[in-house]
């Protein structure tokens, strides 16, 4: 190995993946940099306008951070061999500075879904001519989608320089993500914290051009605006302060760049419904039901063994949802001993939407507008496959009537009913259709029973 003297001078952008792998600081960093480029302490503390205690309290921490030892001089020079032997790949425990996978869910034991894996290759990693800037999965809640990103992520990563994972599960600002990404890209100045929203946007773009970088944001449906509690709210928009997340989406699917940006969503951002194309660099895969052989292994890995009619009648009733043919499970073998045939029976002549499959499903249609409720209702009620135009007439005289192509649209964008391949139909998924039908029922029920109260009380005045 070349002595630490002889060495050549390693690229900024690996000492600044290493060191954050290892936690150090941003300001320990701008120090260690420099102490490395064979700076003194005495021009680090004037280069940074710090004092020398300063300077070495930093690059004291960087060592330890790193676990570097010895004394005096020997740490810089103990450090330049580690980091040199790690370019050289030398050694070959270091982990990857150039991936974070942040809230990523582990796919170890992942099966299924090969067509849909497959697509995304295409899409990712395929021909120029198929790769997309910009990839949507989208389906609702307990599909799949969080799982099978992580699955295609880690099938693409090694054509990619960097991999992020980000999720907006808590609705952080786009500031505060962006920070974060900026934190993780070979950048020499360290100023871009203080530069605007939109400026960060614009780096980051200059990044996605100058490498190959995989961007996942989970979870993009959080930063998407509700519906519930208005007339008239379509699926697509964002909340008040999160607009710049559709900038940033449109930005990163108009710009000329070898890059890809990965998000899940309950629902369709309008940027991606309008950017999106057969021959574009926008694609958008929505996750629909397992088949029959992918349902099985669920059940099984659950310990929950089943006919193939048994198995049939589960996807049919749960539309084929990962989420909910676990929580099924779970309740046959807690409640069941594991008999299918009871439990069937039991859902048969009670209510197949229960517990957690319930308050998945609440939430999705909490975040729907008064309009798009009623058509939902609408939909219940026919329970199998219905032409615009007779949604228009059973619609009638409503404000659902003159809105109704929005409302659709919205509601596909939702993930809440699907389109008949081939035709202008539109119906909900069985799992959905039940639920929606017990709502109905309830609703009925308490208008009902309203208007009986108020009819009593006029009549005793």
């Amino acid at each position: 190995m070349k002595s630490a003297t002889n060495m050549p001078l390693l690229p900024d952008d690996f000492i600044r993946g290493v060191a954050n792998q290892h936690g150090v600081t941003s300001t320990e960093l701008d120090a260690l940099i420099l102490a490395l480029k064979g700076e003194s302490g005495a021009e680090i503390a004037e280069k940074l306008n710090i004092s020398q205690p300063a300077v070495r309290k930093r690059l004291g921490e960087s060592y330890r951070k790193l676990g570097i030892e010895g004394g005096g001089n020997k740490k810089i020079q103990n450090l330049k061999e580690k980091l040199y032997a790690q370019y050289q790949g030398i050694d070959k425990n270091v982990i990857s500075s150039q991936e974070d996978w942040g809230e990523a869910v582990d796919v170890e034991g992942f099966r299924g879904r090969d067509r849909e894996i497959h697509e995304l290759e295409e899409w990712i990693v395929g021909d120029d001519a198929l790769r997309c800037r910009l990839v949507a999965i989208l389906g609702m809640g307990g599909i799949g989608k969080t799982v099978i990103a992580a699955k295609i992520a880690k099938q693409v990563q090694p054509e990619f320089d960097y991999l992020i994972w980000r999720s907006l599960r808590n609705a952080p600002p786009l500031e505060e993500i962006l920070t974060q990404i900026l934190r993780l890209l070979p950048i020499d100045a360290e100023d871009y914290a203080k530069v605007s929203e939109n400026d960060k946007i614009v780096l980051l773009i200059e990044f996605l051009r100058k490498h190959r970088y995989l961007i996942i944001l989970d979870n993009v449906e959080s930063v998407l605006r509700s519906g519930e509690g208005k007339t008239q709210e379509w699926a697509g928009e964002y909340e008040p302060g999160y607009e710049n997340y559709g900038y940033l989406f449109k930005k990163v699917a108009e710009a000329s760049h070898k890059s890809c940006l990965l998000l899940t969503s309950r629902e369709k951002p309008k940027e991606v419904a309008a950017l999106e194309g057969k021959n574009l660099p926008v694609k958008v895969l929505q996750l629909s039901s397992l088949d029959l052989a992918e349902a099985r292994e669920i059940m099984l890995d659950k310990g929950c063994n089943c006919t193939d009619e048994q198995l049939v009648q589960l996807v049919t009733k749960y539309s084929g949802n990962p989420l909910a043919l676990k929580i099924v499970a779970t309740t046959v073998y807690d409640l069941f001993s594991n008999n299918l045939t009871e439990f069937i029976k039991e859902i048969e002549e009670s209510n197949a939407v229960y517990g957690d499959i319930r308050i998945l499903l609440d939430t999705q249609f909490k975040r729907l507008s008064d309009l798009e409720k009623q058509v939902m209702y609408r939909l219940a009620i026919h329970r199998e496959y219905v032409s615009l135009a007779q949604l228009k007439n059973d619609l009638r005289n409503t404000d659902a009537d003159s809105n109704i192509l929005e409302v659709v649209e919205s509601l596909l964008r939702r993930s809440l009913i699907e389109k008949e391949a081939n035709a202008s139909r539109f119906r909900q998924q069985s799992v959905v259709m039940e639920y929606v039908t017990k709502r109905y029922i309830e609703q009925f029920t308490s208008d009902l029973s309203e208007k009986k109260n108020r009819s009593l009380l006029m009549s005793t005045l």
